[in-house]
């Protein structure tokens, strides 16, 4: 684990420390494999191993496996190996969207990146709203020149 600056961020000794907390706790999300009776792995009809014990990674779930004492600082980090900690985060905001494609994660992937990434706030009712009213007054300003002529 990480010590902290007096500020509460954490300090990593080396870049290795930082993709290795990173790793360990991408690892532990994605559950261990299942086995029969005899050891064998079990296999779902795609071919894949059936995972067990995983959990989908979170931004406060990786935040506090790095060290960090709060969602906020974790997301503006920009501190020693925050080119590490940058990956880590872009790691979550790749699983969240691939979430956007499965109705039953949908609204889950939807709600995590509005908040905590930039770039995908859903447009609000009244940024239509601006959009009409100005597409309004362009109707309005040539229908006022076409009757001055």
């Amino acid at each position: 684990m990480p010590k902290w600056d007096k500020k509460g961020m954490p300090q990593y000794g080396n870049k290795e420390m930082v993709e290795g907390l990173m790793q360990d706790y991408f690892k532990r999300c994605k559950g261990e494999t299942l086995q029969d009776e005899n050891g064998s792995v079990v296999y779902q009809k795609n071919g894949e191993p059936t995972m067990v014990g995983g959990r989908p990674p979170t931004v406060s779930g990786l935040a506090c496996a790095l060290g960090f004492l709060s969602r906020k600082d974790f997301l503006e980090y920009k501190g020693k190996h925050a080119e590490v900690v940058a990956q880590a985060r872009l790691m979550l905001e790749e699983y969240a969207e691939e979430r956007l494609y499965d109705k039953d994660g949908l609204q889950g992937a939807k709600f995590t990146l509005t908040n905590n990434f930039q770039g995908w706030a859903d447009k609000t009712r009244e940024d239509y709203d601006i959009q009409i009213y100005e597409k309004l007054d362009g109707i309005l300003e040539g229908i006022n020149n076409a009757a001055k002529q």
